[in-house]
């Protein structure tokens, strides 16, 4: 019976352990579903968080995108609300010619699809050929190039034509083709102040461009899209994506016609004594507001342009136009008086052994000092301020550090150069400083310094900071103005700013530019010519001539300063080289500003403004928003969506223009961009120069419209 028993007890151990296995596994297998379950929870949780970067970013790349969005860059306006420069959009077209879409396109559909695509390439730029073009993408689509730039710079109306082609209609991944937007700014005075105006290019910021540029440029912002049947794309709103602020728009204070005039007499004096560089600046006497500013350097082909701001930038000595200093700290501290005589021993003298010299053989052996300044007698100035000054030189130094001589001008465009005024402290000092600063030399100052000191005896005494914007605009709202600033109420006492005016009119009466007086108006002003150092030496034979003064003489409203440097042909004197560019400026001011004139009287102007050829909507718009009546003339009938307007007395007729869609048209009176919209609308490539309104087109009005037409049009002042 034992043995029954022990075997059976053998025989039931197996139970025991299956049944643990079982439970074993069970538990493992348990577990094993908790850990997965466990797992895929995190899983969730750290992507609905956002914790697992790379698979949201991957997550996002599939189903939605978040793109830049460009601001629009602020317009620059002159004093008179004409426009200098604004963005408008661009469009490159842009084709990968192994897209998603193409790659699975059958070759047929492909083929048929894309010889149509050339046939309308062939048309519209027929400087390839159907052939070419068909050639051009099969070689892309042959080795597979993702990205290439088919077609740059293209405007918005040719854009939307081509948005109809073939492959081009089924947009990016269906088709391969797409456009990327870019700002094209447009200059709408050519050359005129081009440096002025200024440009942002690889970095560089130039002139109002650069100096305004955080205000011009805006923000750009991001933008959140998510992708929709047929691989399109829509803005969704979420997160803290933002929208672009677009920039703000500058009205600058200089006027288009007097700029007009500035550069073209400077251009010519320029050419006519095949000078290296000059500037000519204009200045409103009682605000400091710069009404022009035109500077030009001769190039290699002999031609001039703008490439550096010479007024702001270039300090270098100024020669005789200096004086005005020296007389003015002669007079200022009570030690001469216009009537006090100097021996100028006829022009000649000599200073610590250097010779000093008059620019001619003087008449007579002693001057006063009001014909020293007059006659700009070197001797005679630097002998008088030697007298009075050459024991407390830093007296003569304190009237140029008070003017603010030694530190560059709080302007709107920035200069990269550095004034430099001497004090008897600097290591260069020596005893021929005084005498040859008080003539314009061993210093360095810049044209707008020099203008500076000029307009403020202009102005009484009272010297105002120059400025070229006078108002900040954000979609047509002032934003800012930029009120005229007094830098010194009073340079110095009225007799001594008197005694100074009456100098500088005997300059143009009698003295050195006694060319530029004039029958109808008073010129006071100061001649100015020196040789141009070059290291540690004066070269022979290189000068800079200058003219800087005001008018009327009486009443000032302008000043002037005009610099010639390295003039190599012909005289070289201040008055003759650059006072005929101040001549211009100031008949052109005097014919044409009523401030200069006012005793002529005005008669009272009708209500309507002049209006230009142009887009009917925005005519109406513009007179609407003035106030102005305007209606059909009597007996028109037709409507077009271009007008050309008759001022009446109180109102504006508009009548219809017959503009043929198979003809190029009339655009004779127009402005620019209307002129642009018309012409391109009929696949005309548009080219200018100059301007204001439309006065010639190089193709007839009629001509009829062909492909690969091109059209110039030249514009010009009203």
């Amino acid at each position: 019976m034992s043995t029954t028993r022990k075997k059976s007890k053998a025989a039931a151990k197996p139970k025991v352990n299956t049944r643990r296995a079982i439970l074993v596994r069970a538990y493992l297998v348990f577990g094993l579903a908790l850990v997965f379950g466990v797992a895929v929870l995190v899983s969730a949780a750290r992507l609905q968080l956002g914790s697992d970067k790379q698979f949201s970013e991957a997550l996002k790349q599939k189903n939605t995108r978040v793109v830049d969005v460009r601001a629009v860059r602020g317009n620059i306006y002159a004093d008179d609300g004409s426009l200098l420069a604004t963005s408008i959009p661009r469009y490159d077209l842009v084709f990968d010619a192994w897209s998603d879409g193409i790659a699975s396109m059958p070759g047929n559909i492909y083929k048929r699809r894309m010889d149509s695509l050339c046939l309308f390439m062939a048309a519209q730029f027929p400087d390839k050929t159907l052939e070419t073009w068909k050639s051009y993408f099969a070689n892309l689509r042959k080795n597979k190039v993702r990205y290439v730039v088919v077609r740059k710079d293209l405007g918005f109306d040719v854009v939307k034509r081509m948005k109809t082609w073939p492959l081009i209609d089924l947009g990016k991944f269906k088709g391969g083709f797409w456009y990327e937007e870019h700002g094209k700014r447009l200059y709408f005075m050519g050359d005129l102040a081009r440096r002025t105006i200024g440009y942002i290019k690889d970095s560089v910021a130039i002139g109002l461009e650069g100096a305004f540029d955080s205000l011009l440029r805006g923000r750009d912002g991001k933008r959140m899209e998510q992708r929709m049947p047929g691989n399109t794309w829509r803005p969704v709103q979420v997160g803290n994506y933002k929208d672009p602020l677009n920039g703000y728009d500058i009205v600058t204070t200089l006027d288009v016609n007097l700029q007009d005039v500035a550069q073209n007499a400077l251009n010519k004096v320029l050419a006519d004594n095949e000078a290296d560089h000059g500037c000519a600046v204009v200045m409103e006497v009682s605000t400091g507001a710069i009404k022009a500013m035109a500077n030009l350097k001769r190039g290699k082909d002999g031609t001039y342009g703008e490439t550096q701001n010479f007024a702001v930038d270039e300090f270098s000595e100024p020669g005789s136009t200096f004086k005005l200093l020296a007389t003015l700290a002669l007079l200022e501290d009570g030690l001469a008086k216009p009537t006090d005589s100097v021996d100028i021993n006829w022009g000649e003298v000599k200073m610590f052994g250097e010779t000093m010299k008059d620019a001619h053989k003087q008449p007579k052996r002693f001057f006063t000092l009001q014909e020293s300044f007059e006659q700009s007698s070197n001797v005679g100035i630097s002998r008088m301020v030697l007298k009075h000054y050459g024991k407390q030189p830093g007296k003569l130094v304190d009237h140029a550090l008070r003017l603010g001589l030694n530190l560059k001008p709080e302007f709107d465009i920035r200069s990269s150069g550095q004034p430099r005024i001497k004090t008897p402290k600097s290591p260069d000092w020596s005893n021929t400083t005084l005498p040859w600063m008080s003539i314009g030399y061993e210093t360095k100052v810049s044209p707008m310094q020099i203008l500076m000191m000029y307009n403020a005896v202009a102005n009484n005494g009272r010297m105002m900071k120059p400025y070229m914007v006078k108002e900040i605009r954000k979609e047509g709202l002032t934003i800012s103005k930029i009120e005229p600033r007094v830098l010194d109420e009073k340079i110095a006492g009225e007799e001594t700013i008197a005694a100074l005016r009456k100098m500088m009119e005997g300059v143009v009466d009698h003295g050195t530019a006694k060319n530029l007086k004039s029958e109808d108006f008073l010129i006071a002003g100061k001649t100015g010519t020196a040789k141009i150092s070059k290291g540690k030496k004066y070269e022979e034979g290189s000068y800079k001539a200058s003219f800087v003064g005001y008018f009327p003489a009486d009443k000032p409203q302008y000043t002037v300063i005009v610099v010639i440097n390295e003039p190599r042909k012909g005289a070289y004197y201040g008055g003759l080289v650059a006072g005929p560019v101040f001549r211009d400026i100031a008949e052109k001011l005097y014919a044409t500003s009523t401030a200069i004139l006012p005793t002529l009287g005005t008669n009272p102007l009708p209500n309507a403004p002049y209006v230009l050829k142009g887009n009917l909507g925005m005519t109406k718009v513009v007179l609407n928003s003035l106030g102005i009546s305007s209606q059909a003339d009597s007996g028109q009938t037709g409507v077009t969506g271009w007008i050309e307007a008759r001022k009446k007395e109180y109102s504006v007729a508009l009548s219809p223009l017959s503009v043929s869609p198979k003809q190029v048209p009339d655009v004779r009176g127009m402005g620019l961009r209307d002129a642009i919209q018309l012409l391109e609308n009929r696949r005309v490539a548009v080219t200018y120069d100059g301007y204001g309104r439309i006065t010639q087109q190089s193709l007839p009005p009629g001509t009829a419209l062909q492909d690969g037409l091109k059209i110039h049009l030249t514009l010009e002042p009203f």
